[in-house]
């Protein structure tokens, strides 16, 4: 009785819309991995020859994988832990392999929480409050971001993640696109030696001798942290996706939004770098990690017109990205906690609070982990995560259920070239994709 109930706290839940739907995938996918990650990605990375390959193998490779998960959460209707294990007859390799769907997004919420705290206290700092600092402010930083996340997931995937994420999209989206068209606007300060046009062509004219075998590990790397691949976010949400809508479309809509966005905010922080600073390619590749965004622009408002305004506005905006990708985060083991522990979502939703809690402290009192769970994350779990799925549906699930499930039982057929196409896409492209990138990396780092 306990177990059917359970289960039927699982089954009910889904998204009250496509809308909805979409912008809370969209919100997973567009997040701190676009605002705080691909600037300093680009930067760091050749600029427009790595937007190049990041494209690339978001449409080559991580497209598929989306189609892939997305479709295994649908037709099992469960969360990302149980997903494969239903839908393969219940074989335990899949449940064992299923285990990294419940590490990853717990080591990305770890760190994320940290970055998200971080956007709270320089939110308040932009007003000019002299905020005290130390590892023990952070650390207050980064639980009360964790607490903003917990409240919400308790609301449930309607009332707390779908409704939230309704409100935070469409203000990020206006508030970055504001940002960007002030940053290629701005005039160049005394000291810059270039100005904010050099930087949009920093973005967009691709030197293609800067395309090199550590170029494209960064691009995976951050393609699939930016789609939410290979977490078990997608998996999770689409077990909520409702049977009449399109999952190509949907599948579609969520890469393009990722990646515009993403350039978006690259156009947001990199031009103004290069009309504010005096060696703007120094300050890119020099600043990893949170520098660019915690560092270098705090400095760089001030020298705005209009700073006074932006630099709140900015800050506000890298909160409310670093929220709808991190609830998506912490849903994925809610999610498995609900279905395989049989309980409520308050106390699931409790238990891994207090998971959460240990690990945000740790990265928080110990910065360097940051930097850590990042790359196993990002350029390893994830990939692993991402063809595993493919895998599974390219090799070891009916052709015939996974064209059903791309056609919605019949409301959008799919044609057999489509279908071969998207088949050959995830048998082969993206796992020996994935593959070449590891075995380069493995190579590179002899």
């Amino acid at each position: 009785m306990h177990c059917s109930k359970a289960n039927e706290i699982m089954e009910r839940e889904k998204f009250s819309s496509k809308f909805g739907a979409l912008m809370v995938i969209i919100g997973s996918a567009v997040g701190l991995g676009n605002i705080w990650r691909f600037p300093y990605m680009v930067g760091a990375n050749g600029g427009a020859a790595f937007i190049l390959l990041y494209i690339l193998f978001a449409v080559i490779i991580c497209l598929p994988v989306m189609l892939a998960e997305i479709s295994i959460g649908r037709k099992s209707r469960t969360n990302a832990f149980g997903g494969m294990y239903r839908l393969s007859g219940e074989k335990k390799f899949w449940k064992g392999a299923s285990l990294l769907y419940l590490v990853t997004p717990c080591l990305i919420t770890f760190f994320y929480c940290v970055i998200g705290g971080m956007t709270i206290e320089f939110f308040f700092r932009s007003f000019g409050l002299n905020i005290p600092s130390g590892p023990w402010w952070t650390l207050l930083w980064t639980l009360l971001f964790l607490g903003c996340n917990a409240m919400i997931i308790m609301g449930g995937v309607k009332d707390g993640i779908e409704r939230s994420s309704k409100i935070m999209m469409p203000m990020l989206f206006v508030i970055i696109v504001l940002m960007a068209l002030r940053s290629i606007t701005l005039p160049s300060s005394a000291e810059a030696t270039t100005g904010a046009l050099d930087g949009v062509k920093f973005l967009f004219r691709p030197d293609f001798s800067k395309i090199t075998a550590q170029t494209a590990i960064a691009a995976l790397g951050q393609a699939f942290f930016s789609l939410s691949l290979g977490s078990g976010v997608l998996m999770t949400y689409g077990s909520y996706v409702e049977r009449h809508y399109n999952v190509r479309t949907i599948s579609w809509q969520i890469v393009l939004s990722d990646m515009g966005f993403a350039i978006i905010a690259g156009i947001a922080v990199i031009p103004a770098v290069f009309a504010l600073k005096a060696d703007p390619a120094a300050v890119l590749s020099d600043n990893m990690d949170s520098a660019l965004v915690f560092e270098i622009l705090p400095e760089v408002f001030p020298m705005m017109p209009l700073g006074g305004v932006l630099q709140p506005l900015f800050f506000f905006a890298l909160f409310l990205a670093a929220l709808t990708s991190s609830i998506s985060q912490f849903e994925v083991p809610v999610a498995a906690v609900m279905n395989d522990g049989k309980v409520s979502r308050k106390k699931a939703s409790l238990i891994l609070l207090a998971v959460f809690t240990v690990g945000c402290t740790i990265c928080s009192l110990v910065p360097k982990t940051i930097s850590i769970f990042d790359a196993i994350a990002s350029n390893w779990l994830l990939p692993i995560g991402g063809v595993l799925a493919v895998i599974f549906i390219g090799w070891f699930y009916s052709k015939e259920e996974f064209r059903s499930e791309l056609s919605s039982g019949d409301l959008y057929p799919t044609g057999n070239r489509l279908f071969g196409f998207v088949l050959l896409l995830i048998k082969y492209i993206a796992p020996l994709g994935v593959l070449a990138i590891f075995l380069s990396k493995i190579f590179l780092t002899r």
